[in-house]
């Protein structure tokens, strides 16, 4: 019975570490164009995990030193378990699996993306004071993380203590870049806050997360959380195009990696979250020695997840580039996965 044993556990071992081996040791020759948002979808099946292809290979010093022709270890991520029995033995074994899960993006981006609309969410209520926990001299026309402010609701419509609010900033008005048609508003997330104090006709709340300043004349709506979203891995079977009409900080005129814009596509057109778009540097036309004019393929530079749709409109987030070209309003992509 101890030769059985032994012999046993010589073979669980020796199983384990075949299963390590071959996963552990996965290799990407890295070609013209690579991401590690690209290549962590390639291998996970999500964009999410470039961080750990980062920290894997401890030669590469960023996401930007990526050098056609070397070599990247894809670390196992995933993995699933099997069980290994014996007389009077079970041992359990980890192995990789990197098909096993579906791809979502974080609940607290989602909650962020905002919109552009004609027919923003209805208000329960307003920002009437920012800064109310501060004296006079040290309080400002805005609130950030950890400031209260004061609403105008309270006891009387219902609002109790520990009451959670998601707080909405009303931007500029949009136009289509090709019609000039009028889109609607960028209805932008100020940020989240949770009730603390009451009266009869007012409250006051602490403001735990912030996305921009805080100001009076913002407006909340009862929180509520934000389903996941699947990126899609599917290939597109009904072509479309859309335009970027406005970008979810004010304070940018370009937009890079990472960066969420508004899109004038929406659930009318058929987009779902998770439908994903690209951006493409189109064909050029040269000349060629035999007298004949040929003309390159479209090359896609850059490309966008969509995180949230209303019936006109829609949020989507840059999750790669591969290009200096970055997005500008006005630009055009197009649709190139999408959920079936």
């Amino acid at each position: 019975m101890r030769s059985l044993t032994v012999t046993l556990s010589i073979f669980i071992v020796f199983l384990a570490s075949v299963f390590s081996t071959a996963m552990a040791d996965r290799i990407h020759q890295v070609t013209y164009g690579d991401t590690l948002w690209d290549l962590s979808i390639r291998y996970y099946n999500t964009p999410f995990h470039w961080e750990d292809i980062l920290g894997a290979n401890e030669s590469l010093e960023g996401v930007e030193y990526l050098c056609p022709g070397s070599e990247l270890i894809i670390p196992d991520i995933y993995g699933t378990t099997v069980s290994v029995s014996g007389v009077g033995t079970s041992v359990e074994v980890y192995t990789a699996s990197l098909t096993s899960s579906r791809a979502l993006l974080s609940r607290l981006l989602l909650e962020t993306t905002g919109m552009v609309t004609n027919d923003p969410p209805p208000p329960v209520c307003y920002v009437v004071g920012t800064n109310v926990d501060h004296v006079d001299e040290y309080a400002s026309e805005f609130s950030l993380p950890g400031d209260m402010i004061a609403m105008d609701i309270g006891q009387n419509q219902g609002v109790e203590i520990g009451r959670v609010y998601k707080i909405y900033n009303i931007g500029e008005e949009v136009q289509h870049p090709e019609t000039g048609e009028i889109l609607g508003k960028v209805i932008r997330v100020a940020g989240v806050c949770r009730v603390v104090r009451t009266s009869p006709t007012a409250s006051v709340a602490l403001l735990e997360h912030a996305y921009l300043p805080v100001i009076v004349g913002d407006f909340l709506v009862p929180y509520t959380s934000i389903a996941p979203v699947e990126v899609s891995s599917n290939g597109v079977v009904n072509g479309m195009d859309a335009w970027v009409i406005a970008f979810q900080n004010p304070d940018i005129e370009r937009a890079y990696a990472f960066n969420i814009v508004f899109l004038d596509r929406g659930s009318e057109d058929g987009l779902q979250p998770g439908d994903v778009f690209n951006m493409y540097k189109y064909g050029q036309l040269f000349d060629s020695p035999t007298e004949t004019t040929v003309i390159t393929p479209n090359i896609p530079i850059s490309s966008l997840i969509i995180l949230s749709a209303t019936n006109e409109n829609s949020a989507a987030m840059i999750f790669s580039s591969s290009s200096i070209d970055i997005i500008e309003i006005g630009d055009r992509i197009e649709l190139a996965r999408e959920q079936l």
